[in-house]
């Protein structure tokens, strides 16, 4: 799927919906209940546990106060029915609308929080590491944004929306913590789908090793997805300027930061889940530290991969991987330019089977060094810089391992 290169920055403020001005800073515990008590029923960002355990968009469902002073705060975690309370003694930080608005005093004596905030610090040191080696590379990383730059970017977007829907009203807004959705798809048929899109963001988080609740997104991910493929097609060239060529969806990653991705439904309910995630999956990338270009056969190969593993019930995946496995027995290699450098050059149709199933194989041998892989690229290196930094291996090494892998010796 062809992704469409432009760029920007946007962002917003918001938890639940809702507008969020009497967050700003952080609070101690005896202004916990008071700053916390607008966002009864909202989804928070994070709450990060002493212990090192991160709470991601939680309920807050209540809070438990002595006097005037918040003791606990009850939380109802993300696709739970139930409710826990939470002590706030053991809560090391809260954030909502991107802004930590609590925070555990520096000078707490528990070992819990002290190890979390260690385990904050290494993370610290380690984006610092990844920034030094970018300029190392001449790679420029994303520019990190406040709270409210984020809110002003999703502003924007709903704005861009509000355009969309003069032409298109039957389209309806709704929001996750990661994602600004807009369709006319019923929502009782939608509500599924969307929370796809947030398994797939934790699944990438968990992947690349960043923190859940972090932000990766410029603001949201906006998601326009149609009911009909005529509105679909309408839509691309009208406020994206470019044409469908029949695809299912379109990914749209701007040079500026913002991701806008477009679709329609078709008939296949488990296809369009996987489209969903395939295509929201190349925005992800884009995001993730830097906006250096991965080289299209890893992110199509990402794409698919992750979407077979937050949608195994799509048998696309595994089919497109069995037509690739004929056709390098058949043709003794990966065919003509699949490690193109060049992001701009798109791999072949049978070629997608051969990157989700190169994938595949790279993290089974190690997921922390394929990550490791990815990194190194985002960092500013070569396919090859990055290979042997992670792997130790050349990209001959590479092809050769996984054509023994897959029954064929000699893979060129």
């Amino acid at each position: 799927m062809k992704p469409f290169r432009m760029i920007l920055h946007v962002a917003r403020l918001f938890v639940g919906g809702t507008l969020v001005l009497a967050c700003a800073g952080w609070a101690p515990a005896d202004e916990l209940a008071s700053t916390l008590e607008p966002l009864v029923g909202q989804t928070l960002d994070l709450v990060e546990l002493g212990t090192g355990k991160r709470l991601v968009r939680p309920v807050l469902e209540g809070i438990t106060t002595r006097g005037d002073r918040a003791t606990a705060i009850r939380l109802r975690a993300e696709g739970e029915s139930k409710t826990m309370s939470v002590p706030v003694s053991g809560i090391a930080r809260i954030i909502a609308g991107r802004e930590t608005i609590h925070e555990a005093d520096a000078k707490a004596s528990s070992a819990a929080l002290a190890r979390s905030r260690r385990a904050r610090e290494i993370h610290d040191q380690q984006q610092a590491e990844s920034l030094e080696r970018m300029k190392a590379h001449g790679a420029e990383s994303w520019p990190s944004l406040t709270a409210e730059e984020h809110a002003a970017q999703v502003t924007e977007l709903e704005a861009f929306v509000a355009e969309v829907r003069k032409d298109f009203p039957a389209l309806a807004v709704s929001q996750t913590h990661e994602f600004l959705v807009a369709t006319d798809i019923p929502a009782a048929q939608m509500a599924p789908y969307m929370a796809k899109l947030d398994a797939m963001h934790d699944f990438l988080c968990d992947l690349y090793g960043i923190p859940r609740g972090e932000p990766v997104w410029k603001g949201k991910c906006l998601v326009i997805a149609f009911l009909r493929e005529e509105d679909f097609i309408a839509f691309e060239p009208r406020f994206m300027k470019v044409e469908t060529e029949g695809a299912h969806g379109l990914c749209h990653q701007r040079s500026d930061g913002r991701v806008v991705m477009a679709c329609h439904r078709g008939n296949d309910q488990s296809a369009f889940a996987h489209m969903l995630v395939h295509e929201t999956s190349h925005g992800f990338n884009h995001r993730w530290m830097s906006p250096e270009p991965l080289p299209n056969w890893l992110n199509e190969g990402i794409a698919e991969w992750v979407g077979a593993q937050v949608v195994p019930t799509c048998r696309q995946v595994p089919m497109k991987e069995a037509r690739a496995a004929e056709f390098m027995k058949t043709n003794g290699g990966v065919g003509v330019n699949f490690f193109a450098a060049d992001p701009d050059h798109h791999i072949e149709a049978v070629q997608y089977g051969i990157a989700s199933s190169l994938i595949k194989f790279m993290v089974a041998r190690d997921r922390k060094r394929f990550a490791a892989f990815v990194r190194g690229i985002k960092e500013g290196m070569s396919v090859d810089e990055s290979l042997k930094a992670s792997f130790d291996a050349s990209l001959a090494d590479l092809i050769a391992a996984y054509g023994k892998a897959i029954g064929v010796p000699g893979l060129k």
